[in-house]
């Protein structure tokens, strides 16, 4: 018979921790009780305390100021992208298949952000706009504007399951728009289409938000396509 081992202490007060902070019994940017309070709540010693407070850091539910304390993040620094980096690195999903995912939600992301957007929101949208712009000769800059007015359309649609959910498939793609050559046209492209969802969404026309999301999942698929060929070219 094969033993199962235990959990480890310092993961069942990781979990219970966890739970508590998405249960909202400690809130958003309040501070935990001390390592030697946590010990003594958990019976516990204070390395099971610090190696509980590292788990919960590394998935960003806390965050450690050395000197301050440990302090509960807010939701939209919360990671929950191990799973897909995991899935990926173990070759049973590639980039394509969380493009083909990110284009399911966001059609539908822009479509709520069509019928409840504010006035803010749409200001949001043009300041970033603006940045990607200004940032077209700016390969890390106009990348960041780019997730970041995704995430902006996501705030815009109201919906922070929504919200959380994109996160985690936003990354992967950045990384991989950072680690290939865009085309100056590309980059002049993805601008305009950009500029389109937004008048869309100002518009309040449901229905043509979400072509206009549609047909930029789609040029987006294609880039990341092609950037996926020329990457494993230059390995070969």
């Amino acid at each position: 018979m094969v033993e199962i081992a235990r959990q480890r202490l310092s993961d069942q007060v990781a979990q219970h921790l966890r739970e508590m902070i998405i249960e909202g019994e400690i809130c958003a940017g309040q501070a935990l009780p001390s390592e030697r309070k946590l010990a003594e709540q958990f019976d516990v010693s204070s390395v099971v305390i610090r190696e509980a407070l590292k788990t919960l850091s590394v998935n960003g539910l806390v965050e450690i100021r050395h000197g301050s304390g440990s302090f509960v993040t807010t939701p939209d620094q919360w990671r929950v992208a191990e799973p897909i980096a995991t899935l990926i690195r173990a070759g049973q999903a590639d980039l394509l298949h969380v493009v083909e995912t990110r284009a399911v939600l966001e059609i539908e992301i822009s479509g709520l952000a069509a019928t409840r957007r504010t006035a803010s929101d749409l200001q949001t949208l043009d300041t970033i706009l603006d940045r990607m712009e200004s940032s077209q000769h700016d390969p890390v800059a106009h990348s960041a504007a780019d997730m970041g007015f995704h995430r902006a359309l996501a705030t815009s649609a109201n919906n922070p399951v929504m919200a959380l959910v994109l996160e985690p498939l936003l990354g992967p793609i950045q990384t991989l728009m950072l680690r290939g050559t865009r085309l100056a046209e590309a980059t002049s492209r993805a601008v305009e289409e950009h500029r389109r969802i937004r008048d869309a969404v100002a518009s309040g026309d449901r229905e043509a938000t979400r072509e206009a999301m549609r047909l930029h999942m789609q040029t987006s698929r294609k880039e990341v396509s092609s950037l996926q060929q020329v990457l494993s070219s230059a390995k070969a």
